[in-house]
């Protein structure tokens, strides 16, 4: 793992309640943030729908270890019985080939700064 790819990880897991937050932002923030422009929704309406994500996303990881929630908790699908059945996409893929392709780019960067310095 290179120097900028390592930083950002260590930056990522010293936060407080990473993966609730990673999972909150990849689930829902696009999400959100299309429908905060789209219907002007204020700033303090999107900071407690973040939050409830995160406590909901905090909610759901903390139950995959626990067999019984796990199953109590797959009661909520049944709202979602008319929904579509869920899709990989391509765009899906896409959009983690660009996290990757993020991570690599700042690695080039981190590589090329200390060239840079190796120079002086």
């Amino acid at each position: 793992m290179d120097d900028a790819t390592r930083g950002l990880l260590i930056a990522a897991l010293s936060q407080k309640d990473v993966y609730p937050k990673a999972l909150a932002n990849f689930m829902f923030r696009e999400i959100i943030e299309d429908a905060h422009s789209k219907y002007n929704i204020s700033q303090e309406d999107m900071k407690a729908m973040c939050i409830e994500a995160v406590n909901r996303a905090a909610l759901y990881i903390a139950i995959q270890s626990k067999p019984k929630l796990n199953r109590a908790f797959a009661i909520n699908a049944i709202v979602g019985y008319e929904w579509y059945e869920a899709e990989l996409t391509e765009d899906l893929y896409e959009r983690m080939g660009e996290v990757y392709k993020t991570l690599d780019e700042l690695a080039e960067l981190e590589e090329e700064n200390h060239a840079e310095k190796d120079e002086e």
